[in-house]
This record gives structure tokens, sequence and C-alpha cells, in this order.
């Protein structure tokens, strides 16, 4: 009846010409039906993810570590800030409907999508690093018995490991994160650190994106190499769009926990010399039970034992 009514409003025409009139001015949604229909891509927006006791987060900061406003600055609104750009880079596109982890793998083998790999991989290693966090004010956290072996055998001790990992932190002079990352390699339960830089990844499948060097202290000579931006030119990258997942050389690893080096994360409460402060500090509040769920620790077998392949 709708078709019909449109048609008898229109002077007479070919049966042609009135189909084609029908088409175009019936097919048409009404305004308030558009106004109230939801974009397609409205389920594959990003969003910030929720934190355990995030209430309490937002409400009196990380007990120890950061203030009400600290966390607001490196958490809700920093987190918030990437989110809502990562957005606009990939709103109706196939990236929008992806894993934030795989996202960051994906667009690490594309020199042309530099820039929204920069926000997904930032957003992650954020995450990360508040995902290890030990927020329960009433909990102190201790390494479980196999990680702390593990440590004990890479890095002799806990506060050699502390030492290390607090040194490496306050050598980076550009912001980035500094990973504590178990090697997977055979049946080795090795531990390593591992520095990235800028929104560097330790993901397996993002080394071209890994970001291990400071180009702040390396020459122009040293650095020229490491250059691989764009698409065009002596430094472009070239051919990377459909690259192996490991470059030759490569280790793969899992990242176990981190630290944001970046100085908006600690500005705020530990003034402008306050990095080493803020490092301590961080240390304490390392939720080890989170580390030892990202990796895999396992009682070895007895050295004096003898092992055969059948």
């Amino acid at each position: 009846m709708t078709i019909l009514r449109c048609i008898a409003r229109r002077p007479a025409a070919s049966p042609f010409r009135a189909a084609a009139s029908a088409a175009s001015v019936c097919d048409p949604p009404p305004c308030d039906a558009m106004a109230t229909r939801a974009p397609s891509f409205a389920r594959s927006l990003y969003t910030v993810p929720s934190l355990d006791r995030h209430d309490q987060l937002v409400a009196n900061g990380v007990p120890g570590l950061f203030s009400t406003q600290g966390f607001k600055n490196a958490f809700s609104d920093k987190q918030t800030q990437l989110i809502d750009e990562l957005n606009g880079s990939t709103v109706g596109t196939a990236l929008a409907n992806q894993d934030i982890k795989a996202l960051v793998i994906n667009l690490a083998r594309d020199p042309t999508m530099a820039y929204a790999f920069n926000l997904a991989s930032m957003a992650y290693n954020n995450h990360f690093f508040f995902r290890g966090l030990n927020t329960n004010p009433d909990l102190v956290s201790q390494p479980p018995s196999e990680l702390l072996k593990q440590i004990n055998n890479d890095f002799s001790s806990e506060h050699t490991l502390k030492e290390t990992f607090i040194a490496t932190a306050n050598a980076m002079f550009g912001p980035g994160f500094v990973w504590l990352v178990q090697l997977n390699t055979g049946n080795s339960q090795t531990l390593r650190i591992l520095p990235t830089y800028i929104a560097g990844s330790p993901l397996s499948g993002a080394h071209y994106r890994r970001q291990s060097h400071d180009l702040n202290t390396h020459n122009a000579e040293t650095h020229a190499q490491l250059n691989s931006v764009g698409s065009f030119g002596p430094n472009a990258a070239k051919g990377k769009v459909e690259q192996k997942k490991k470059p030759f050389g490569g280790i793969e690893v899992t990242p176990l926990l981190c630290v944001n080096t970046w100085e908006h994360a600690w500005l705020h409460d530990y003034g402008v010399g306050g990095k080493d402060a803020y490092l301590r500090a961080w240390w304490k509040k390392i939720d080890w039970s989170q580390v030892a769920q990202n990796g895999t620790f396992s009682a070895r077998p007895s050295q004096n034992k003898f092992l055969y392949d059948s």
C-alpha cells in the first residue's frame, strides 16, 4: 500500500519511471527511524577495561603508589584518550572488532598503520601494568614458591632482580615500559628483563615494533639501520606487511609484569626527580600471584635423574 500511495502522488509515467521513482522515494526510512537506529559498528568500539576494585581505585587511588589524581592521570584519563583515538582510527573497518592483543600483533606488521599500532600497543601495555598491581591495601603479595625458585635461578635473589629491574628503568632516558619476560624456547622457563621504548610491544608476533633501543641515546649511524618508518625511502619497512611471525634472530617471550616509565604516570605524585621513588613504591605493589599466572612455572626434574628419549 505504501508503494501505491507513493506512485499515486506522482504524475502518470511509464512503468519503468514509476518503478524507479518508487524505489528512490519510498526506500529511505523516516527521519525518526534513522535517529534511533544504532550504527552498525557500535558493538565493535573498543572500551576502557575495568580493573579489580575499580570503584575503590577511582575513589582512593592505589594505596602506597598512586593518589586519587595520580590514578586518574595514569589510568582513567590516559586510557580513555588512547581508546577514543584508537576508535577514531579503526571505526568502520575490519580492525574495529578484534581483540586488542590480536590488533597489536596485526598492526605491528604494517608500517602504514604506525599511528594505530602505537595507540593499541600503548593501551595494551598500560592496562597490563595496572592489571599487575596489588591494589588490596590489606594484602602483602609475595612470589609463589615456583616463581621464586626461577627468580633465584636466573637472578640469584629477588633483591638482585629488584635492583637490576629498577636500575634498567632508571636508565631509560625516554618513556616506555620495562618488562619481566619468560623465554619460550624449548622447555626453558628462563626469566629476562626487557625494556621497550615509547609504545613498543613485547608480544610474540609484534617483534618488528618492539622498539628495544632508545633512539635518544643512539647516534645517527647506529640508529639508521633500526629505523623502519614509512613505506618509501631508504629506511622504509618494505614488504613487512606479510612478514613471518618471528624475525630472524627473534626470541619468543611471554610478558609477566611491567612498569610504566612515562612521566605522566608518576610526575603528579612523585615530582620531577621522583622516578626512583616511584619505581621502588611500585615494586612493593606487584601482584606476584598475577605474575605467576602469566607464565609457566613447574617443578623441574632432578638433575641426577637419567632422562632419555623413547
